[in-house]
């Protein structure tokens, strides 16, 4: 007590070595969960053409102790692992047996997880069906996909500003759009043939190749091979089947040489009954957004 009766406070004091070391100790724990997290810019590619690679980029903290991958069939919600990474390999590939779906990518520190935003998924790009016109009518009659996206859209080819735009395109092979047969063509056919002289100008048009499907068929479309493939496909008089494959080339040029890339993108295109007396056909599809793989279930 002191003199005048009041009580003293007491304070207690830790050794200075002590208290550094304890918070050491304690930031040293903090920083290291702090620093711990997701995956992230999850991504999907062709590993071949029925198979995929996810990849992804590493947490900028610590380096997990693993990745989980798995997988969730189009139509399902379960989640199915198919693969652990435990070095520091960031990509992955998958055999999804002819199946589309989305893709998980979790890190894993200890027992504490830490799942990626992205979910990317395989399924091909749906597209409801709208009429497409044949090349003569006053409907459009170029349709094709974007490239980024897979939304669908039709284009008129009477500008050559829409070369890079259209992959198919409806024709009778003749002017008018009597028929009484339709046929989906590649555009690179657009100015030579007899249905688009004079109404298709010249210009960098995409180059398409079809192959008739006898139905909705869900598995991987047919593999692309010039003896499998035409640049044109006759319509059948009440609805049409095709897997469509897109090819897309380009140059890039540096100061010794020229290189040219060749992508791939399938679709699944379903044709409805022509119309003649409109010249027009209904036009439903699925892309696939992944270049090179015919993978199509929806």
């Amino acid at each position: 007590m002191k003199p005048n009766g009041r009580p003293r406070a007491i304070v207690l004091r830790p050794r200075a070595g002590r208290l550094v070391a304890t918070v050491a100790v304690l930031c040293l724990a903090a920083c290291q969960e702090l620093s711990e997290g997701p995956p992230t810019d999850v991504a999907l590619s062709a590993a071949t053409d029925t198979t995929i690679r996810v990849s992804w980029m590493a947490p900028a903290g610590a380096v997990p102790d693993s990745y989980v991958l798995a997988f969730s069939e189009t139509g399902t919600s379960e989640w199915v692992e198919f693969g652990v990474v435990t070095d520091t390999l960031t990509r992955a590939d998958h055999n999804p047996l002819g199946r589309t779906g989305r893709y998980r990518v979790t890190a894993l520190f200890k027992d504490r997880e830490y799942t990626a935003t992205e979910a990317p998924t395989s399924a091909p790009v749906h597209a409801e069906a709208t009429p497409v016109g044949e090349l003569n009518s006053s409907t459009y009659s170029g349709y094709g996909w974007e490239r980024d996206s897979g939304v669908a859209s039709v284009f008129t080819t009477k500008y050559a500003s829409n070369a890079g735009r259209v992959d198919f395109y409806i024709t009778d092979w003749t002017t008018g759009f009597a028929g009484p047969d339709y046929a989906m063509v590649s555009p690179d056919w657009g100015p030579h043939e007899p249905g688009g002289a004079g109404l298709v100008p010249a210009g960098a048009w995409r180059a398409t190749w079809f192959s008739s499907l006898p139905s909705e068929d869900q598995g991987p479309l047919t593999p692309f091979d010039s003896t499998e493939y035409a640049n044109n496909l006759t319509l059948l008089p009440d609805s049409t089947f095709a897997a469509v494959v897109c090819i897309d080339t380009t140059a890039t040029a540096d100061t010794t040489d020229t290189f040219v890339t060749v992508s791939r993108y399938y679709a699944l295109v379903k044709l409805g009954r022509p119309d003649i007396g409109s010249g027009t056909a209904p036009v439903e599809t699925w892309f696939q957004l992944i270049a090179g793989l015919r993978l199509i279930q929806h």
